[in-house]
């Protein structure tokens, strides 16, 4: 997991933006002496029989909240900020970012992981040859909007254009979706060094 990539080991309060199956949660609260996980929908991943208002784990607060609005937290409230794969589904990123920087504490910490441009080709490829159509994975208006947006250059573009500094870049695993079910892409992919997805460390510029 891209939190294991980071040399800081522990931190006072943490937000989790998009905590999608809770699955990644459970990792980063260890590392945290109190994490809040937010979706903005309760409904969000309830087929696990559970909505995340409903969820218990030590240490971890459990709410709703908007990416793009988050006025119910105070400024500098967070020493680090984390979203897996959520950025590119969010209609206004800038107002995200903003506002992340904005409870961010002067010294804190930003992780966030976004799909490379490599995923884009690779999983609309695997659908037209599984004959079926091509979706759009995140916010974009078209494949090749899409395909732009999740560039490294641009996701980097895009993080320091709100007064934040990408100060490091990671590789990530090479995946396709789809289950992780074509087992010998994968491991092409891998072995060519191809990253499905980049870990962006942000700090505040």
């Amino acid at each position: 997991m891209a939190f294991f990539m980071v040399p800081e080991v522990r931190f006072h309060v943490a937000l989790e933006l998009g905590a999608g199956d809770g699955g990644q949660s459970a990792t980063i609260s260890r590392y945290c002496d109190k994490l809040i996980c937010t979706e903005k929908d309760e409904t969000s991943h309830a087929w696990l029989g559970e909505t995340i208002l409903q969820r218990e784990m030590p240490n971890v607060e459990y709410g709703l909240c908007d990416a793009q609005d988050l006025s119910q937290f105070a400024d500098g409230t967070f020493d680090l900020i984390f979203s897996s794969n959520m950025l590119e589904h969010i209609p206004d990123v800038d107002a995200c970012l903003t506002e992340c920087r904005r409870v961010l504490k002067d010294d804190g910490l930003m992780l966030h992981t976004m799909p490379s441009r490599w995923w884009k080709v690779f999983s609309s490829g695997l659908n037209v040859v599984r004959l079926r159509r091509p979706g759009i994975h995140g916010a974009s208006a078209s494949h090749w909007e899409e395909f732009r947006a999740f560039g490294l250059s641009a996701w980097k573009k895009r993080i320091e254009s709100n007064a934040l500094k990408v100060v490091e870049v990671i590789g990530l695993p090479f995946y396709v979706g789809h289950g992780n079910s074509f087992i010998p892409i994968i491991k092409a992919g891998n072995s060519a060094s191809i990253s499905a997805s980049h870990l962006y460390v942000v700090r505040k510029a």
